[in-house]
């Protein structure tokens, strides 16, 4: 297949999985649901273009176990960190401002975009179908980055869990562990899986898989990272020490005494 069919059957998957996600958000006045199946969306891509996208190779396959893995394990985390709490209190918050048709809203400005991006971000997977290669020492080099990043973010998820569970935490920042080497080191992870699948499939003629852990990675900096720390600062004026001291998304700074939660 090429370029634009498999491009156009995530498309469609996608638009499949954000439009029913979306009914059920409708019914149970909870739009925050797509966070949950954030990582389910990519699980559904490769697999429903692994039948479809001949020839199998060991790219194809490797990026199949590897986002599948990546995506399940997201999704196990936030389902049993979000699931019986209600709506996330930024959907809430706009939920307030949207007026009576923000049920309505919510489909393009939540799902839809959200699935735009997500069919972005897949451009790794894409490209192990457009260009299945010869595996080099470059793509072993990927596979490598992706173990690392899959424990980053596994260890500082882990951390922030046994953190908050801890009544002695509450109200607290957590400034030990990863999180005292960057402000996001579960995001920083998740960035480095993305690249390691790009590097995975890299090619010449498949430059372009790179354009995917690029987008993931200025969604971290920017809206993501943005709109949490915004709310940490209103919830814990210690929050602007820990800024201060903490590099905000690489860890590339070591030292001081900060706080996360």
């Amino acid at each position: 297949m090429g370029f634009f069919e498999l491009y156009g059957i995530a498309l469609l998957t996608v638009l499949a999985m954000v439009s029913v996600l979306w009914v059920i958000s409708v019914i149970v006045k909870d739009a925050s649901i797509i966070d949950m199946f954030w990582g389910p969306l990519f699980v559904a891509i490769v697999w429903v273009l692994l039948p479809l996208g001949e020839p199998f190779t060991t790219k194809t396959y490797l990026v199949s176990l590897l986002v599948t893995l990546w995506g399940l394990r997201l999704a196990f985390h936030l389902v049993s960190r979000n699931l019986g709490h209600g709506e996330d209190k930024r959907y809430q918050l706009w939920r307030s401002h949207g007026g009576p048709n923000w049920w309505l809203l919510t489909y393009p400005r939540i799902y839809l975009f959200q699935g735009a991006i997500a069919l972005v971000v897949a451009s790794p997977i894409i490209a192990a179908y457009v260009r299945p290669d010869t595996f080099t020492t470059l793509n072993a080099l990927g596979v490598l980055i992706w173990v690392i990043g899959f424990t980053y973010e596994l260890l500082a998820d882990v951390q922030l869990v046994q953190f908050k569970a801890n009544p002695d935490n509450q109200g607290r920042i957590l400034d030990s562990g990863l999180w005292k080497l960057s402000r996001h080191p579960n995001y920083f992870g998740d960035a480095l899986q993305w690249w390691g699948l790009a590097i995975l499939v890299l090619t010449v003629p498949t430059w372009w898989a790179l354009i995917g852990p690029a987008a993931m990675t200025a969604v971290f900096l920017g809206i993501s990272n943005d709109v949490l720390e915004k709310g940490m600062n209103k919830r814990h004026p210690e929050y602007e020490k820990y800024i201060t001291n903490t590099p905000k998304f690489f860890p590339i700074r070591f030292g001081s005494s900060h706080r996360t939660s």
